[in-house]
């Protein structure tokens, strides 16, 4: 059974259950979890919105009403549900981080940095802090800066293998190979299957000769 047909089993597993509890809170977020989770996410806000309206102050239904609307790119909802569960749980780190995400996707540059930057000084020995604050920075073509936080990511946890691939990649993309090289074979020695990774080796040893 693929993962998405387990899914649905649940889901109508919850709506049968919910046939003889239709307030329950805790199972229409379930549900609305569980659309959020196979992609419909026009019927994940419905249901997660039913949750909120009997317990309007948790900040987890919160936080999955704000995903589904972010993934439906409605941003300014999103960013009212993030705010709405920090509201409740101030130092939320994954409201704190996906509410950077819909200030970036919205155009909101300087909020959204603001805000990945605080998470890193909020959660210091969090290593996808400083990896997501690298990654925004690479977006914005802040190279250098990005290869720093992906460098600090790496102190706080040696495994990061898509840190490595990332500082493999920056310093490929400058032709800087020898420099790439040990980014790239260290990368693969926590995960020797990481495809991108190989491929980002076989082009530095290419170029190094």
């Amino acid at each position: 059974m693929s993962s998405e047909q387990y899914i649905k089993n649940q889901i109508e597993t919850i709506k049968n259950e919910l046939e003889g509890e239709p307030k329950n809170h805790s199972l229409l977020n379930d549900l609305g979890v569980g659309y959020y989770l196979i992609g419909e996410y026009e019927e994940a806000v419905h249901h997660l919105k039913s949750a909120i309206e009997i317990e309007p102050e948790n900040a987890t239904y919160l936080f999955n009403l704000a995903n589904a609307f972010s993934e439906l790119e409605e941003f300014e909802m999103a960013q009212k549900f993030y705010l709405d569960a920090l509201e409740l749980i101030p130092d939320h780190i994954p409201s704190l981080t996906n509410l950077a995400d819909c200030y970036e996707a919205s155009g909101e540059d300087e909020k959204a940095e603001e805000l990945f930057e605080y998470v890193t000084k909020l959660a210091p020995e969090n290593a996808l802090a400083f990896f997501n604050l690298g990654n925004f920075q690479l977006r914005q073509n802040e190279h250098i800066k990005a290869v720093k936080n992906y460098e600090r990511a790496i102190q706080i946890e040696s495994s990061f293998v898509d840190a490595y691939y990332n500082i493999a990649w920056v310093l490929t993309e400058v032709r800087a190979f020898e420099e790439a090289l040990p980014y790239a074979e260290k990368g693969l020695e926590t995960d020797p299957n990481h495809s991108d990774l190989q491929e980002i080796l076989g082009k530095i040893r290419e170029n190094i000769g």
